[in-house]
C-alpha cells in the first residue's frame, strides 16, 4: 500500500455503551411503573427518570473519553 491510503476503520465497540440509557429508559418501564415508594415525597417513576439523566450523561462522558483516549492513540 501507499501512503495516501486511508487507514483501516477503527471498531467502536463501545458505542453499543449508548443503547444502555435507552434500555434504562425505555426497558425498565414496567418494572418501575408499579413501584408506590415515593423518595423525596416524589413519584417512583420521575426519580428514575431523573437518575437516568445522570445515568446517560454518565455513559456520554465514559464514551467520549473513550474515543479521545483513542484519538490520542492513532
Amino acid at each position: 500500500m501507499d501512503g495516501m491510503s486511508p487507514p483501516p476503520p477503527a471498531r467502536r465497540w463501545h458505542l453499543a455503551l449508548l443503547l444502555l440509557p435507552f434500555v434504562w429508559q425505555v426497558g425498565a418501564v414496567p418494572l418501575v411503573n408499579d413501584i408506590a415508594w415515593r423518595p423525596f415525597g416524589l413519584p417512583f417513576p420521575m426519580v428514575w427518570q431523573m437518575a437516568g439523566v445522570l445515568f446517560a450523561s454518565a455513559i456520554i462522558a465514559l464514551v467520549r473519553a473513550i474515543d479521545l483516549k483513542r484519538e490520542q492513540h492513532r
